[in-house]
């Protein structure tokens, strides 16, 4: 997932959570509808002016719009990245000594 589809699906996330169609949106923010809509699905790459327009219209900020979602982005690609690397019987070895290191510790803290 690219950076302007993560930021689309946090706009679209925020939009949902306050209950506003796109329409509403779009009238909220001084954008057209469509062009929301391709924000959102992550088919343009909106400006930082636009950006700040969109947050308006949801009532929060920028930062809060793209930070976050970067973050987030990058993580999710570096963790591909390493799964990639990695055998599937290299991974089922890192979650099986996973597992006993927590059982062992829960253990520890048992006593």
């Amino acid at each position: 997932m690219n950076t302007a589809q993560s930021i689309g699906e946090k706009i679209r996330f925020l939009r949902l959570k306050k209950g506003l169609s796109q329409e509403q949106l779009a009238l909220h923010a001084g954008i057209n509808t469509s062009y929301l809509g391709q924000v959102e699905r992550g088919e343009k790459n909106p400006t930082i002016k636009t950006l700040e327009k969109i947050a308006g219209g949801l009532d929060t900020t920028l930062e809060n719009l793209i930070v976050h979602t970067i973050q987030c982005a990058e993580t999710s690609t570096e963790k591909k990245t390493v799964l990639t690397v990695l055998s599937s019987d290299e991974l089922k070895q890192i979650i099986i000594d996973t597992i006993k290191s927590n059982a062992a510790d829960q253990t520890k803290k048992g006593r």
